[in-house]
């Protein structure tokens, strides 16, 4: 059975959609638990995340409405706010993220390139989310807990994917300098 086990594993290492997968299991379970440590043992660092990311969400609601404000993490758009926690800075999504770019078979350049590009717009639609939280709260708050909870879980699902995707299909080339295709 162990032999058996070693040949399949031996197998799949060879096939790029298996290292890719088990790669990226690995990372991600290296992330899941160095993320925590790391925030324990650096509180200053997430709670900078949390401070500026709670800024970034009032300087850009300041720019649409009069009605923002912001008291030490609480956004508030009118009467209704939100407190940002290291949850809402776009951290765990970013790993997720990091964790497929490391895994999959390319250079270390292009790597780079998809973590130079791909974090910043993960972190962008981050806020974004938010923003449309804070006016779903505003408006329409028994709507809340469902568009938190729900819509936006599976919406950031979909924008790590498709971020990772178009870094695949706009840097992620074959010898031939074309892009990878179907």
């Amino acid at each position: 059975m162990l032999t058996g086990f070693l040949a399949w594993t031996r197998r799949s290492l060879a096939d790029p959609t298996w290292r890719f997968l088990i790669l990226f299991a690995l990372y991600l379970a290296a992330v899941g638990i160095l993320l925590p440590m790391a925030t324990q043992a650096f509180p200053g660092v997430m709670r900078f995340m949390v401070e500026a990311t709670a800024a970034i969400e009032y300087a850009v609601l300041a720019l649409f409405t009069d009605q923002a404000s912001l008291n030490d993490t609480v956004v508030h758009f009118g009467a209704f706010g939100v407190r940002i926690i290291g949850e809402c800075t776009g951290l765990f999504e970013i790993a997720i993220y990091v964790a497929c770019v490391l895994a999959f078979p390319t250079t270390w350049r292009k790597k780079g390139l998809g973590l130079l590009f791909g974090i910043p717009a993960i972190y962008a639609f981050n806020v974004l989310r938010i923003l449309c939280l804070l006016v779903v709260g505003r408006y329409a708050q028994s709507s809340f807990e469902f568009f938190h909870l729900y819509f936006w879980q599976g919406t950031l699902i979909l924008m790590i994917a498709s971020v990772w995707m178009l870094w695949v299909y706009l840097v992620v080339r074959d010898e031939t300098g074309t892009a990878i295709s179907d």
